[in-house]
């Protein structure tokens, strides 16, 4: 395949995945700078739903087996936020939250909670709550574009939107999750374009 045909077969992919956008099935699509990847967020009844709609797209009628996906369950965070907060004894209750979409350099964190045996389940669904709260606060202002917590397992996948790349250290060090000694969180940033 030349690199005109591969360039046409992404652009009538991209025109394919728009279609799922309009039907509510793409929530977000982005192409990670430099690498031939996409990462997606699709919400769908049940995952059979998946693969209908990879088998439609372009890039996996044409190359098949040459295209590698991967998929995550997910869940919003602000349920997630909820459920935390009220076993933390605090009570909150969190409605999902339209994105602000605005213009910057989109990165993909994903933040690993590790925490000390030491630690009682209570101490860290507390500061996760604590968490969840700003989290959701930064979701409201358009520094985060959206975030989920991955089912059961202790991972946070967050789209952030900034100006400027020493932004997302800043904010990952301002987390209360991070401020206390206790709890180890891990990232991962991938930039994935403007």
């Amino acid at each position: 395949m030349t690199s005109k045909e591969l360039y046409k077969l992404w652009l009538e992919h991209a025109f394919a995945a728009f279609k799922l956008y309009e039907q509510g099935i793409m929530k977000y699509a982005f192409k990670i700078a430099g690498e031939r990847n996409v990462l997606g967020v699709m919400s769908v009844e049940s995952p059979a739903v998946l693969d209908t709609c990879f088998a439609e797209l372009p890039l996996y009628q044409k190359l098949g087996d040459q295209l590698h996906s991967k998929f995550t369950a997910l869940r919003q965070y602000e349920g997630f936020a909820s459920d935390v907060s009220e076993r933390a004894g605090k009570e909150a209750r969190y409605a999902e939250e339209k994105s602000i979409l605005k213009k910057g350099l989109f990165y993909f964190l994903t933040f690993t909670v590790e925490y000390d045996s030491a630690m009682t389940q209570q101490d860290l669904l507390t500061v996760w709550a604590e968490e969840a709260k700003e989290a959701l606060d930064a979701k409201k202002s358009g520094v985060i574009l959206d975030l989920w917590k991955v089912i059961a397992e202790r991972k946070v996948l967050a789209v952030v939107c900034v100006q400027d790349p020493a932004e997302v250290d800043r904010m990952s060090l301002d987390l209360p999750i991070m401020k206390k000694w206790e709890i180890k969180c891990m990232w991962n940033a991938s930039q994935y374009g403007r």
